[in-house]
């Protein structure tokens, strides 16, 4: 299966999986699953890995060496000047920033038909709205191939000025299903923080099933926590949010690998850059200046790119590729147990004393838990909502904030 792996995988990705698998991050079937080998492979593979690093020396996958003209209907045509006149005389951030495919693509939506960039970006040229530029150099991005739907998440988040008319930078957090494209949450934030990316977490799971493992950005997964609802400011170092990532996570089993450098996340990165070249437009078109004002528009773009937009890199419709893959039995998600408490698992946990009077000291505040009297017990924090009590991963209390 080695001389195989490297036409489905990076070197860099196989290594990451390696990584958490030797650290007890990732086990050891979700391992084999990944990679879609077998155990023997997997623990032969390691060898190989550790010793290649112990020696200094490059891990390999293989042995090989290096080696005619369109014309639109008059209230098409009508709808586009005046869209490319807004771009050209009236946008402030994005004045003269022509994006093409994203007009054929709000075209579309109202007028119930396809529209290709290259008919408008013609019209543009020849109206005089538009001047040719050179154009860009293709990217690259990272190749590999994941079994089916849910054998890996890609999570992620961008710092961008999503909202032009507040002239600052805020962030959107955003997972995407490796083998459908299927961008499965995003949500748009002021500023990221732990309980944010949880929240995240929980809604893709939610509605699309548990997946095998995550695959998040090991240096800058998270910056600070807020907690606005209960009167106070907390920072929680890289470290800590790593911590309540990994652990709610690992509860339902699902592992996580840590990507080492920016190029290893291209695909997460890509839908990125497409909802960058969509959401700030359409805020500063409309004045929207707060983040759940710009929610509703960041939801709108998702649906027409999973559901809509024929992707470039797999030639189908996300969404589409995602139902037939889990049709023909491919998918690795699992459904959520009833039994499972998603308020707990997806809360910030932080660990406390029980008073000898039966209470437990929490930002300030007295809350009786009447139980264990000098013993240890997790409070599981819900920002702005309430918080709750474990004692041996068993609820004794819940207090509403």
């Amino acid at each position: 299966m080695s001389e195989q792996i490297h036409k489905r995988f990076t070197r860099k990705f196989v290594e990451e999986v390696l990584e958490g698998f030797h650290e007890g991050r990732i086990p050891e079937k979700i391992a084999c699953e990944l990679l879609g080998i077998k155990r023997i492979q997997l623990y032969d593979l390691r060898k190989r890995w550790l010793r290649c690093k112990g020696k200094g020396e490059e891990f390999r996958l293989y042995n090989r060496k290096d080696s005619a003209f369109h014309r639109f209907p008059d209230k098409v045509v009508r709808f586009l000047r005046e869209e490319l006149e807004y771009i050209r005389d009236k946008a402030e951030v994005y004045n003269r920033k022509f994006n093409f495919e994203f007009l054929a693509q709000r075209a579309e939506v109202k007028f119930g038909k396809h529209f290709h960039r290259n008919s408008i970006r013609r019209l543009a040229l020849r109206e005089g709205y538009y001047t040719a530029t050179p154009e860009e150099k293709e990217k690259v991005y990272v190749r590999f191939e994941t079994s089916g739907p849910g054998a890996l998440f890609q999570h992620d988040t961008s710092t961008h000025l999503w909202l032009p008319d507040t002239m600052v930078n805020n962030d959107l957090i955003s997972t995407i299903d490796d083998y459908s494209r299927t961008i499965v949450g995003g949500k748009l934030i002021e500023k990221e923080n732990a309980f944010e990316h949880l929240s995240v977490a929980r809604k893709s799971i939610e509605t699309y099933g548990i997946p095998l493992s995550y695959y998040v950005d090991k240096h800058s997964l998270f910056k600070f926590v807020r907690y606005g609802g209960i009167h106070n400011v907390q920072r929680v170092v890289d470290e800590e949010a790593h911590i309540q990532f990994r652990r709610a996570l690992n509860s339902l089993g699902v592992g996580i690998i840590y990507a080492n450098s920016p190029q290893a996340k291209g695909k997460v990165e890509r839908p990125f850059a497409y909802i960058q070249a969509r959401l700030p437009f359409e805020c500063e078109r409309y004045h929207i200046k707060e983040a759940n004002e710009g929610n509703k528009i960041l939801q709108d773009i998702l649906y027409f790119y999973n559901e809509k937009r024929i992707h470039s890199e797999i030639e189908e419709i996300p969404i589409q590729r995602l139902n037939r893959a889990i049709k023909e039995g491919k998918s690795k998600l699992s459904p959520i147990s009833r039994e499972i408490d998603l308020d707990t698992i997806f809360s910030l946990h932080h660990c406390r004393k029980v008073k000898k009077d039966g209470t437990i000291s929490y930002d300030g505040r007295k809350w009786k838990v009447g139980r264990f009297p000098e013993q240890k017990v997790t409070v599981c924090l819900v920002p702005n909502e309430k918080i709750i009590v474990l004692k041996d991963e068993q609820k004794i209390g819940e207090f509403q904030l």
